[in-house]
């Protein structure tokens, strides 16, 4: 290698070190210059934008010891120091010094998703809760969420903002209309013109939080189509189940309140909702994508390919299972023929294990199909393929619809939509206002027993309604708490004839219904043993006219009997020749004609002929 080489490389290195120099000076403009041809090209610039840069962090006590810890470049150090008071100061109940710590720490940790929802959380629920006026629980509920809303709009383009958006969803929705103080919640936050602001007019719908709570929902779920933001480790189902539910929630609301009419439509949007909710394409943890309204078209998809593989060997699949039945134990088999009712656990567990050894797989019957028929080797291998796949759906189709308990919500949707619905919680409602308002418990009783008509209908329409799952049980037990408060103000009980005894008897998990249940079960045993006892009085009555009809033929028929009467037919009847004619007489009279032969049957004995 000569000089002349060495120099020209050494040039080049230096032109390249110029050129690698050019971007880099660009990007590390000041966020201060402007690109005269638009956009943003330097990374300040960016970090504006996004809400990254150290400026957004700023307003910390220049006198504290957070600010010398973050100028220092220990800004970990100092949250760390941070929370630590905030624990503190929640613990003395200093509350004021904990608003400010937050606030602090909120400037340190704008990005940190977790430190807005866990804060949040710990102001709307922990320390709403240690103060005695609801008023001043409301105030702490609302700083909560206003503190949610504020980490919102410091990560608007984070990519989790979906999660904070149904977190904030969540806590207007569920803590405030779900307290133990929801009535006066719920209408401290309509009057709330602090939170509102004046774009919604006083009274208005959009005021009730029910359906603030919908809207965020619905704001999280555009983050993740329109601007491809993510729900994180956010459940699917949960996540977009949301706003639904939420709708639901607020048509019950109302409906407590006493708006039956706008209730009804509000149950109509959240069924056609629900119903959109069951249309969605939802990604399963594995991948799959399952929509948890389809299950039906599913299951007639799974069949139909399962028919189309039997079809290609018809009877292969019995025979299969014939010949793993006859390889079994004979223990096994004696246990899988025994009827399950009658199976010790031993017996059981042989019969659970034969079972599943006699199972024939698609895949096994594949496998044996293309040892007997070659030919359809390819073609069964794609329908077995198929089959397990949408048979996979199917099964994740059902826990997911299980877990969201997808059929009851569409099911309640449904039925509080109808006018006996309706009834039913309106006569609710008014035998509550006469009861508690006015002390006419007699109106109060009437309007009840009218209202358990209706409910009497409605369950009967829908039987569903009475899954331990659901919760329209729980709802009506509620309805009969109260009527029983009427019957004990008028000196009386639940009446033997109650129309909903099984509504009792199936949701009063809290035992509150005890007593009553207890003396209802001691009735009815009572009653069946009266009933078996007039059974077994009445038994003898209905066999003896059996023994008589048994003995009076032999009676009669005897042939002394029958060629005396012949004999005699010129003279007058004797008594002992009445009975030949008392079987075609009426049964009441041949019972008490039935004893009199009676005295001649020694003297037919005693004749040997």
């Amino acid at each position: 290698m000569n000089k002349q080489s060495s120099f020209n490389r050494k040039v080049g290195y230096a032109v390249a070190l110029i050129i690698l120099l050019a971007p880099i000076a660009v990007l590390g403009l000041p966020a201060t210059v402007t690109n005269p041809n638009g956009g943003d090209y330097s990374l300040a610039r960016m970090k504006v934008k996004h809400q990254l840069a150290q400026s957004n962090l700023g307003e910390i006590d220049p006198a504290s010891e957070t600010m010398k810890l973050a100028t220092l470049g220990l800004r970990g150090v100092a949250v760390n120091l941070l929370w630590n008071k905030a624990d503190e100061y929640k613990k003395k109940e200093d509350w004021t010094n904990l608003t400010a710590t937050l606030e602090q720490l909120a400037r340190l940790q704008p990005n940190f998703i977790t430190f807005w929802k866990y804060q949040s959380w710990n102001v709307s629920y922990n320390v709403s809760v240690q103060f005695d006026d609801y008023r001043d629980r409301y105030y702490y509920v609302r700083e909560g969420i206003e503190f949610l809303k504020q980490g919102v709009d410091k990560n608007k383009e984070n990519r989790d903002i979906p999660q904070l958006l149904w977190e904030l969803g969540w806590f207007i929705g569920q803590k405030i209309g779900r307290a133990d103080e929801y009535v006066q919640y719920r209408e401290l936050f309509k009057n709330d013109d602090e939170f509102h602001g004046e774009d919604v007019p006083e009274g208005a719908d959009e005021r009730d939080n029910w359906l603030v709570a919908k809207m965020e929902y619905l704001n999280g779920i555009s983050a993740v189509r329109d601007r491809n933001k993510s729900i994180g480790k956010k459940s699917e189902k949960i996540f977009y189940s949301s706003p639904a539910k939420s709708q639901m929630s607020y048509a019950e609301a109302i409906e407590e309140e006493g708006q039956f009419a706008k209730g009804q439509a509000a149950w109509r949007v959240a069924a056609d909702e629900w119903k959109d909710f069951g249309d969605l394409e939802i990604e399963h943890s594995t991948g799959r994508v399952l929509r948890l309204g389809h299950e039906d078209e599913l299951a007639e998809l799974v069949e139909q390919l399962e028919q189309e593989l039997e079809d290609l060997a018809p009877g292969l699949r019995e025979k299969m299972v014939q010949e793993k039945r006859d390889a079994l134990s004979d223990e096994q088999r004696a246990a899988l023929d025994k009827p399950i009712e009658q199976r010790n656990n031993d017996e059981a567990q042989l019969a659970y294990e034969a079972e599943q050894t006699i199972e024939v797989s698609d895949m096994e019957f594949v496998e044996r199909l293309a040892k007997d028929k070659p030919e359809l080797n390819k073609e069964a291998g794609i329908l077995a393929r198929k089959l397990v796949d949408e048979r996979t759906n199917l099964i994740y189709t059902r826990r997911y619809k299980n877990d969201a308990n997808y059929d009851y919500w569409a099911l309640r949707a449904e039925f509080e939509q109808t006018d006996t619905a309706v009834e039913a919680r309106r006569k609710m409602f008014e035998a509550k206002q006469q009861f508690t308002e006015r002390q006419a418990d007699d109106e109060a009783k009437r309007l009840y027993e009218e209202g358990f008509q209706k409910w009497r209908e409605v369950l009967d329409t829908y039987p569903d309604l009475l899954d331990p799952d659901g919760v329209t049980g729980d709802d009506i037990l509620v309805f009969v708490v109260d009527y029983r408060k009427v019957l004990d103000s008028l000196g009386e009980e639940i009446p033997d004839d109650f129309v909903l005894w099984d509504v009792i008897e199936d949701f009063d998990s809290e035992g509150e219904f005890e007593e009553e249940i207890r003396r209802r079960a001691e009735m009815k045993d009572r009653e069946s043993a009266n009933d078996d006892t007039e059974a077994a009085e009445e038994t003898p009555s209905e066999e003896q006219p059996a023994e008589e009809t048994e003995v009076e033929p032999a009676e009669t028929e005897t042939p002394e009997a029958m060629e005396e009467a012949e004999s005699s037919s010129d003279q007058p009847a004797e008594p002992e020749s009445e009975p030949a004619a008392e079987p075609k007489e009426p049964s009441s009279e041949s019972e008490s004609t039935a004893a009199e032969p009676s005295s001649d049957e020694p003297a037919e004995a005693a004749n040997p002929n």
